[in-house]
């Protein structure tokens, strides 16, 4: 800062009656509002900001920018057919699905149908098997169930007796 403006500032402080005579406070000097304009820089279409093929616009004073309001007709029926699209894609991709799953099913079915009649014929064969050992519950055709083998011959059915106090 020069001099002159130290001065200048000393001044308006002392001759500003908007504060009080005992404050020491200065304010800068605003620039003149003929020098501030905007900067208004226009490029092709399309190009990265740090394109050089940016060109500034001069002796641009003021800038009005008009927005024209939407046509809501026209966004309605463009949404009405979004939502549509979106409709038919869902039920596109429901149909494929079912497709899918229907052809996993029948491959699922082939592939388990023979096992699990095979595993049914092996637990009928078991069954014929196991039916007429003399162990079996239930058996009619051997005649008097034999004795049970979990305990000695001479223990009572009904377990040991009480002992006695």
């Amino acid at each position: 800062m020069r001099a002159d403006d130290i001065l200048q500032q000393i001044h308006n402080t002392l001759e500003d009656w908007t504060i009080s005579g005992d404050a020491m406070r200065s304010r800068p000097q605003v620039e003149a509002e003929s020098t501030l304009r905007p900067q208004v820089w226009v490029a092709p279409l399309g190009a990265e900001p740090d394109d050089p093929n940016w060109q500034e616009v001069g002796h641009v004073t003021s800038i009005d920018i008009a927005i024209d309001p939407p046509d809501i007709d026209q966004f309605e029926r463009d949404w009405r057919r979004v939502q549509e699209y979106f409709a038919h894609v869902r039920a596109e991709q429901a149909r494929q699905a079912a497709i899918a799953l229907e052809a996993f099913t029948r491959a699922l079915t082939e592939v388990i149908k023979p096992a699990a009649e095979g595993v049914g014929r092996s637990l009928a064969q078991a069954q014929d098997a196991f039916q007429h050992l003399p162990e079996a519950d239930g058996c009619n055709d051997c005649g008097k169930p034999p004795p049970r083998r979990d305990r000695p011959a001479w223990q009572s059915p009904y377990g040991p007796p009480q002992r006695r106090r």
